[in-house]
């Protein structure tokens, strides 16, 4: 026996959708799965999935969002290191180091480092490779003295604006296939998570897992 379920589901979905788009000219497939994707999104936002360990974890939306941007950050660097030959930058981090102190300069070495989302360790060795090829320079702090700010050499400069064609390759590249509307789709959602986890990573890296997901839960 057949299940029509399916087909007065979406007749249901598309009434709704030609209630909210009466314009004759908007009602095309296109809009209608534009539209069907915001739809299934939300119900998706309403219901959250558990994020207790199960049996079938490995099968989870959650563990293969990690797996899956892990994959993306790997090919992004097999790409970047393509984009980077035949210059003194050695990691993408590099590059982002540039091109944020660019947008925010001068700053303090830990509000560059914290920007970038990384540990101190890792981005002072960032920055010390960058001053010792003359691309940063440092000067004391006017209010702190303790403190040093850092901004962009002319030599800093002029590797930027070398560099922004071919990191905007890297960039078409790594967006693949995609369309300009799947493009979005993924930037709202990853803006999404970033608004979520960068608190955590200023004010709470130090905590344990399982307070974190208490707090999440609140």
């Amino acid at each position: 026996m057949k299940n029509y379920q399916l087909i007065q589901d979406l007749i249901t979905y598309v009434a709704t959708f030609e209630e909210e788009q009466p314009q004759a000219e908007q009602q095309t497939l296109f809009n209608f799965i534009t539209w069907m994707n915001r739809q299934l999104m939300q119900i998706a936002a309403d219901r959250p999935a558990p994020i207790e360990p199960t049996t079938t974890a490995a099968e989870s939306p959650d563990v293969m969002l990690g797996i899956l941007i892990g994959y993306l950050y790997r090919y992004s660097r097999v790409y970047t290191k393509k984009g980077l030959e035949n210059t003194p930058l050695v990691t993408y981090d590099d590059f982002t180091y540039l091109a944020t102190l660019w947008a925010h300069q001068p700053m303090t070495k830990i509000d560059l480092i914290e920007r970038n989302i990384q540990e101190k360790t890792t981005g002072t060795e960032i920055i010390r490779r960058l001053l010792a090829n003359d691309l940063v320079e440092q000067y004391n702090d006017e209010v702190d003295k303790r403190s040093k700010r850092l901004k962009l050499t002319e030599k800093g400069v002029k590797l930027l604006n070398s560099m922004w064609p071919v990191m905007g390759q890297v960039a078409t590249l790594l967006g693949g296939t995609l369309t300009l509307s799947e493009k979005m789709v993924l930037v709202g959602l990853l803006q999404k998570l970033h608004i979520f986890h960068n608190p955590i990573f200023l004010d709470q890296r130090d905590e344990p897992l399982d307070r974190l997901l208490n707090s999440m839960n609140k």
